[in-house]
């Protein structure tokens, strides 16, 4: 998940844009995301999101799958940022339901089925109960029978492997897993089944060194890599924008960003959180390091 680079005044900075999608895919990300959580969107306005997800898709110019976090209030304002994505090339929509009022599950899966049938291209239901169990089984289990083209299922609930799992199984394999909440999980997912996970950007090397070791076989390897990274993915999972201001400074300490801005509102960390995040990059980057090395 790509982050929003912003200047001094606030406004989208797309050179830097660009240089994260450069960054991001020289270092092995197996595909790039934008606007989700990781990009601010609940910041953006409309144009902004669509001139987003139109910049990444233009400069990745199909070197790797770019998906399309395309969730916003009503079915109306969702399929029509799904079939813009779909338009400019996306590979993939990742859904978010609505949030501001509560559905019934008979009109979650209403409001999916009429987001899949609008575009042809493969849908990822984004499952961000952070706190809770989110969607069951069954609901994706009977969804997949339905929308041929609803292919992946993100999970960002708390100890979602036995979850995964039981997705997988309902679901005969129609649908893959994917675990976001910076990867933290992982160590849950994999062996459950997880085809792989949706980070913030900071240490992608280390993302995907942590998901090539298991499916090398060496699953020990990959568990322990994982747990040399966990300071870095704990500090992120202590409240959304400490994941963005942390990730940010990574990149701008990588020399990926000029500025490490997010955007007001936000927790100003890097007035009383200033050491700790800079001990947790000089963490990241040892493990980078070590990676690029070996």
């Amino acid at each position: 998940m790509l982050a929003a680079p912003f200047r001094e005044d606030e406004s989208i900075d797309e050179q830097d844009l660009r240089q994260q999608v450069e960054f991001s895919i020289s270092h092995g990300a197996a595909a790039l995301c934008v606007p989700g959580f990781g990009t601010e969107f609940y910041k953006l306005s409309d144009p902004e999101r669509y001139r987003v997800a139109e910049v990444v898709l233009e400069h990745t110019a199909k070197r790797k799958p770019v998906i399309i976090s395309t969730g916003s209030g009503s079915v109306f304002t969702t399929v029509g940022f799904s079939q813009f994505a779909e338009a400019k090339g996306a590979e993939c929509l990742m859904v978010l339901p609505p949030r501001i009022t509560q559905l019934s599950l008979n009109e979650l899966m209403t409001f999916y089925e009429r987001v899949a049938n609008s575009v042809s291209i493969p849908i990822m239901i984004q499952d961000a109960d952070f706190a809770g169990s989110g969607i069951p089984p069954k609901v994706y289990a009977d969804l997949s029978q339905r929308l041929p083209n609803l292919k992946f299922a993100k999970l960002e609930n708390p100890l979602p492997g036995s979850k995964c799992a039981e997705i997988i199984r309902e679901s005969e394999g129609r649908l893959q897993v994917v675990f976001g909440l910076w990867g933290i999980y992982m160590a849950d997912g994999l062996p459950k089944g997880a085809s792989g996970i949706m980070a913030g950007p900071g240490i992608v090397e280390v993302y995907t060194r942590i998901i090539r070791l298991f499916d090398q076989g060496k699953a020990e390897e990959s568990r322990a890599l994982l747990y040399r990274a966990m300071p870095y993915l704990s500090f992120c999972l202590q409240h959304l924008e400490s994941g963005l201001a942390l990730d940010k400074r990574m990149l701008k300490r990588r020399g990926i960003l000029r500025n490490d801005y997010l955007r007001e509102p936000h927790l100003h960390l890097e007035l009383t959180h200033a050491d700790e995040m800079d001990a947790l990059i000089s963490l990241g980057l040892s493990l980078c390091e070590e990676i690029a090395a070996a």
